[in-house]
Formats: structure tokens, C-alpha cells, sequence
């Protein structure tokens, strides 16, 4: 007689037990794993997309290859752009550094890079530039809970993150000066804290800011106000991760600060949703799972839907902004009333979802 063994028995919050029986030296692509890749969603996805990526566009030379002339996916197809971020990072935080397939997105990624590296010699070629981004998101979700008014991540997760992303760095590379995207970075931090100081010290510098960076940042926080608000509420919509970006990032950029008694409301529903989320029981598969899990039917009307949300965002946006700030005599807004006849759009391949 053959026998199955029951299907494990798990608490509700069995991801903090199992991570509390963790070392975080050891076991950092796990634990990184367990607390970054469970109990997500569409929506916390987008929000977290748009509290990040402006950060990585203060820099002329970082806007300039996003935005390019005609505003890139950022304006053509802004929820695609969102969900292939997503479908790399989900990619890289459940496998690990140290997994062929993050090494082979990684490389997917390196790839694209040099191809655009072609189009803007040396905009590829700052260790900054990198080194920033991967300090930025070892400390993303720290620095946004404390932000929020809660806990930061435990000590454990502190180590975890800092040696996922030490990691995580070893993989990206910059470009040369024969514009081969080969050169290892160097310098990441030596320690969670050295993360925070080195994101501070970066985000502190005077930068001017760009007409790009501007549009990017805007077009962002538009994005996902148009995606998850009816017309009437959109204005909230935009509000929210403008409410929760850094200073720093929304002068440099020239977006205008949120009213200070709507931030603070901003901050206090976000905190409590964060807070009231804690007590639920501990999702079962990770996000991860759930979308490679989908069958191709729902990955077809997955993709239309999005297309179909991004065929109306854009002319939304142009009609909304095409006159910001330098108006009409910058060629950046000019372009928007162009249309999207040959938006300048390559991103690359994406894990097939």
C-alpha cells in the first residue's frame, strides 16, 4: 500500500518562525525570499515601482535613456514597463544572486543596456549610478516602513538584505570606454548601515534636474493613479506616492510637494494598511509562484489588458502635461503631441509569465 505524507501543517505566521530559525549569513537568499516575495499584489507592486524608479533618473545622464526624446515605455507603454520590472525583481528576489536564472535575467539586462550604451556613449559607464540603485533597494522597504511611522526590518533582515544585494551587484556591470558593458562595479557598502549612509550621502548632492527627469517622475506617478483610480479620485491617486517619496528626489525633479495635511493622511492610511496587513495569515505561495502559475489564457488577457490601459494613458498624459513646466519650447513636450507612431520602446526580454 502506498502512502502520501499530509501536506505541511503551517501556523499562520510561519514565515517569521521559519526565518527566525535562519542564519542570515547563511541563508540570506532565503530569508530575503521568505520576506520580500509573499503577500504582494498588483497594486503594493506599482506603488513601490513608483516610490523607487524616480530615484534613479536625478541624474541627466540616467533620465536622458529613459525618457530618450519621445518618452520611452515611461509615456508609450507605461504598465508594461511596470510589469516587466516587476517580472525581473520578482525573478531576482525569489531565486537569489546566486541562481542561473537570475544570472541569466541579469545578463538579459547587461544585454540592454550595451545596446543603449550605443545609442548614449557613457551613459551606462557611472559605478555610481548602479552602486546606488542596488544600496537603494537593500534598504527600500526599511526606509519606507520608518517612513510610514512603523518598525524598521529586523537585525536579521538587515544582514540578509545588505550580503542579497552585495550579491545582486557582483551580477550588473558598466560600460567601458569601448562602450562594452563588461566592467564590474565597485565599492557597494560594507554593511546595511554603510547602504543608508551611502543612499544619503548620494541623494543630498545639488542636482539640477532635467526636463526628462521631470517628465519621468510625473509620468510615473500618473501612471499609477490612472491605473488604479476612477477619473474623480485620481488626483488622490497621484497624491499617494508623491506623499511618499523622498524630498530630495521630488526637488531635484520639480514636482510639486504634496499639501502637508493631506501627506500626513497619506502616510497615516498607508502606515495603518501596512500595520492592519501584519495580522493576517501568512500567505501560503509566493507572489512568484502565483504568476508562473497562471495559465497561458490568463497571461494573453493579462498582457491585452494592460496594452488596452497603456493605449489610453498616453494621449491622458500628453493632454494633461504637454504644457509642465518648460512648456511648449521644450522638445521633450513638444514630442508628446507627436503620438506613438515610433516611440522609441525596446526594453528587453522579461521572464515569460
Amino acid at each position: 500500500m502506498v502512502t502520501t505524507a499530509p501536506p505541511e501543517r503551517r501556523s499562520r505566521h510561519w514565515i517569521q518562525e521559519k526565518v527566525a530559525k535562519l542564519d542570515p549569513y547563511k541563508d540570506y537568499e532565503l530569508i530575503y525570499r521568505l520576506t520580500n516575495t509573499f503577500g504582494l499584489s498588483d497594486f503594493v507592486n506599482n506603488l513601490v515601482y513608483a516610490l523607487t524608479f524616480p530615484n534613479f533618473v536625478v541624474t541627466p545622464q540616467g533620465a536622458e535613456v529613459v525618457w530618450r526624446k519621445d518618452g520611452g515605455k515611461v509615456r508609450g507603454k507605461g504598465s508594461n514597463r511596470v510589469e516587466q520590472t516587476e517580472n525581473n525583481n520578482m525573478l531576482w528576489w525569489y531565486y537569489g544572486p546566486s541562481n542561473v536564472k537570475t544570472q541569466k535575467a541579469v545578463d538579459r539586462l547587461n544585454s540592454l543596456h550595451e545596446y543603449w550604451e550605443k545609442q548614449y556613449p557613457g551613459n551606462f559607464s557611472g559605478n555610481t549610478d548602479f552602486v546606488y540603485t542596488a544600496a537603494f533597494s537593500a534598504v527600500l522597504m526599511h526606509r519606507l516602513r520608518l517612513r510610514l511611522g512603523l518598525s524598521g526590518i529586523s537585525e536579521k533582515e538587515q544582514i540578509a538584505s545588505h550580503l542579497f544585494w552585495q550579491g545582486m551587484c557582483k551580477l550588473f556591470k558598466k560600460a567601458g570606454p569601448d562602450g562594452k558593458v563588461n566592467v564590474d562595479l565597485h565599492d557597494f557598502p560594507e554593511s546595511f548601515d554603510g547602504c543608508i549612509k551611502y543612499c544619503e550621502d548620494f541623494e543630498n548632492l545639488p542636482k539640477e534636474g532635467t526636463e526628462q527627469g521631470h517628465l519621468i517622475a510625473v509620468g510615473i506617478y500618473e501612471q499609477f493613479a490612472f491605473r488604479y483610480f476612477p477619473p474623480m479620485l485620481r488626483w488622490f491617486g497621484y497624491a499617494m506616492p508623491v506623499a511618499l517619496s523622498l524630498p530630495t528626489t521630488l526637488a531635484t525633479h520639480k514636482v510639486k510637494p504634496v499639501n502637508p495635511v493631506l501627506k500626513a493622511f497619506i502616510v497615516w492610511l498607508v502606515g495603518t494598511m501596512f500595520w492592519i496587513t501584519s495580522f493576517f495569515p501568512d500567505p501560503k505561495v509566493s507572489y512568484v509562484e502565483e504568476m508562473e502559475g497562471r495559465t497561458r489564457e490568463e497571461k494573453i488577457a493579462r498582457e491585452k489588458s494592460l496594452s488596452a490601459m497603456d493605449r489610453n494613458f498616453a494621449p491622458y498624459f500628453a493632454g494633461k502635461h504637454g504644457n509642465d513646466w518648460a512648456g511648449m519650447t521644450c522638445p521633450y513636450h513638444q514630442a508628446m503631441s507627436k503620438g506613438l507612431d515610433a516611440p522609441s520602446t525596446k526594453y528587453g526580454a522579461a521572464p515569460a509569465w
